[in-house]
């Protein structure tokens, strides 16, 4: 038996949201469709055309024949689609959707750190490794 304590969490980014900012873009944009992340509040997600994970947001939004969305997680997403979906228009939901922690890492990082020129180095023993390689494979397992 296992004994699991389930904490309540989420991100803050996406509770700063409210139901007047939702309002205010479905009239600013009223052929657009609300796309939201989960973790935006029960306000907020009542609203919303569709419910998703960040990458279900950008699938749906590509797949949509729908040519206006308002995008309910960071707001880099909105660009991301913008640049991938040029004949369409992606609106923020909100300004506050901006994740300081997602910005911290760069393309010039991820590249150093594949390089192996990021100066950092994390050194784990075999046990460890062991126990975290039979966690990743099962998690690449239920994947697909």
């Amino acid at each position: 038996d296992k004994n699991f304590k389930l904490l309540q969490g989420g991100c803050p980014v996406h509770a700063s949201v409210n139901e007047r900012e939702v309002i205010a873009a479905k009239q600013k944009h009223p052929n657009a469709l609300l796309l939201v992340h989960p973790e935006c509040t029960a306000e907020v997600t009542k609203h919303a055309d569709y419910i998703g994970s960040t990458s279900g947001i950008m699938e749906f939004a590509k797949k949509s024949e729908n040519k206006e969305f308002i995008i309910g997680t960071e707001i880099s997403i909105a660009e991301h689609l913008q640049y991938e979906c040029p004949d369409k228009m992606f609106y923020y939901l909100s300004q506050k959707l901006i994740c300081k922690n997602m910005k911290m890492s760069t393309l010039c990082d991820v590249y150093n750190a594949v390089l192996g020129r990021s100066g950092e180095e994390i050194k784990l023993d075999a046990d460890t490794i062991a126990k975290a390689r039979k966690c990743i494979d099962e998690m690449i397992r239920l994947g697909g």
